[in-house]
């Protein structure tokens, strides 16, 4: 069975849920987190997302990132759309 990890795509900091309500757990440097609970790579799905500190940090790194990936979807659609 596989795990879904919760993960910040910009520090890579893993959202531990256990033992509190939902949303309410701490984030953690992803290597202690796995090897402290002995997860492999290979079970486990990552969910990426942004923790507060990086969201609080720099709001406008977001923005760009976000308009980068929809920019990049739409020159890779017209390149493979037949004129």
């Amino acid at each position: 069975m596989k795990q879904i990890l919760p993960i910040c795509c910009f520090c890579e900091k893993v959202h531990d849920d256990a033992r509190t309500e939902a949303g309410e757990g701490l984030w953690q440097d992803m290597k202690i987190y796995t090897v402290s609970r002995g997860l492999r790579p290979m079970n486990t799905v990552f969910a990426y997302g942004c923790c507060p500190d990086c969201l609080t940090d720099d709001p406008g790194a977001i923005a760009f990132r976000t308009r980068m990936s929809q920019s990049g979807s739409s020159i890779r659609d017209n390149r493979e759309s037949p004129r």
